[in-house]
């Protein structure tokens, strides 16, 4: 009996992870010979549509992007069922959720490094009109070089893209700890909400603790509009200076405030991992890496 491959090509190998709404799969291209990862969606009642067009969505947002901090997509299909999938780069490694809580707090060397791929990936997404809307430790993967990839665009919407069918009233879009105060009340897309969640991801590195906590995902998301999160240089008094400063900036609760170019906080960013990790192999750290 001949071997049943998704598409004619793809064999699944193991489930790699789950999201809420499709699998991940590790796979083999059995054409190009070479592994794949492969999302497929799960069987969810979708009346309405909404969320097959949010996965396609993602297909096409990623698919735009061709970037080292991206995870690429290199095709789209459909399982014999009906459920679409979206074949992507296979990437060794560990969610950056993962990490932070398999290693606690990190370093503002690997926070500020780690920063500088996110911030990159978020700038070629920007060039192309492309806002992620969901920016969050879950969805950067840490491959064992430590360079972060940006993954899941299944948010993504096109900047002053008006789209009512994606976004009810009242439905928060994006998740609650990282998403910007304008994209919690208005659904507003635009760079400079995909910079509030990038400052929330790297506050949540630092400390190891997402910059606003609360009993449920609607209490979370209204006291950024109410209050500023813990300052850095209290919590962490050893935490580079400028690392802290940046991070606050981009979590400034007025878009207007905030720094809106994603390519001037990648070169930001990456001068500060560059002088601290300059000052580390001279011997005179003051913050030891992890």
């Amino acid at each position: 009996m001949a071997e049943e491959l998704l598409g004619g090509r793809y064999r699944l190998e193991n489930v790699a992870g789950h999201g809420a709404m499709a699998t991940v799969f590790a796979a083999y291209d059995t054409v190009l010979d070479r592994k794949v990862a492969i999302k497929l969606l799960q069987r969810t009642r979708d009346a309405d549509g909404v969320v097959r067009d949010r996965f396609e969505r993602e297909a096409r947002a990623e698919a735009k992007i061709v970037h080292p901090n991206v995870v690429s997509v290199h095709d789209v299909g459909e399982h014999e069922d009906g459920r679409p999938y979206i074949v992507m780069d296979y990437v060794e490694g560990r969610s950056l959720q993962e990490v932070i809580a398999a290693d606690g707090p990190l370093s503002s060397e690997r926070v500020a490094i780690l920063g500088t791929g996110i911030a990159r990936a978020l700038a070629a997404a920007h060039a192309l009109g492309i806002v992620h809307r969901d920016v969050k430790p879950a969805n950067v993967i840490v491959d064992p070089q430590g360079i972060p990839h940006l993954m899941d665009f299944g948010l993504a919407r096109a900047i002053f893209d008006e789209d009512p069918g994606m976004t009810a009233p009242g439905v928060l879009l994006g998740t609650a700890n990282y998403v910007a105060p304008e994209q919690a009340r208005y659904g507003t897309a635009s760079p400079a909400a995909d910079l509030y969640s990038l400052g929330a991801v790297l506050y949540h590195a630092l400390t190891g603790e997402p910059p606003f906590s609360g009993e449920n995902a609607l209490d979370v998301a209204m006291r950024r509009f109410e209050e500023d999160p813990a300052e850095l240089r209290v919590l962490l008094p050893a935490a580079d200076p400028d690392l802290t400063e940046l991070i606050h900036a981009l979590l400034a609760r007025d878009p207007v405030e905030r720094p809106w170019d994603a390519v001037m906080i990648a070169e930001r960013l990456g001068n500060i991992g560059a002088r601290l990790r300059a000052t580390r192999t001279a011997g005179d750290t003051p913050e030891p890496l992890r």
